[in-house]
């Protein structure tokens, strides 16, 4: 019986370490979604919000603070672009730009 008590506590212990909360695994998943767009990986961003939003559901301030990243990813995407291009393309871009640059502040003022 002894030897098996070792091993069995070992194993409750390892089990309750690893388990993470959805608020936990969300913010894992925002941390690696500001670190592409700080890269400008701005598809990988998305992606990452995304799998936030489908997987921790119950992750309310998670899911709150992903909707201002995606808003600023968008954002800084747009403002990537507007580099590459010129006329009408410019023009439809920079639009984009605005648009997430206003959503973004009226956001943040919402969350205060």
């Amino acid at each position: 019986m002894k030897k098996y008590l070792f091993p069995i506590i070992v194993a409750i212990a390892f089990a309750s370490c690893t388990k993470e909360t959805p608020e936990q695994r969300a913010a894992l998943m925002l941390r690696d979604a500001r670190y592409a767009l700080h890269h400008h990986l701005y598809n990988e961003a998305r992606d990452t919000i995304f799998s936030l939003r489908r997987n921790c559901p119950t992750a309310i301030e998670a899911r709150r603070q992903a909707i201002l990243l995606l808003d600023s990813i968008e954002m800084n995407a747009a403002a990537d672009s507007l580099k590459l291009v010129t006329g009408e393309e410019w023009e439809r871009l920079d639009v984009k730009r605005q648009f997430f640059e206003r959503k973004l502040q009226e956001d943040i003022k919402k969350q205060k």
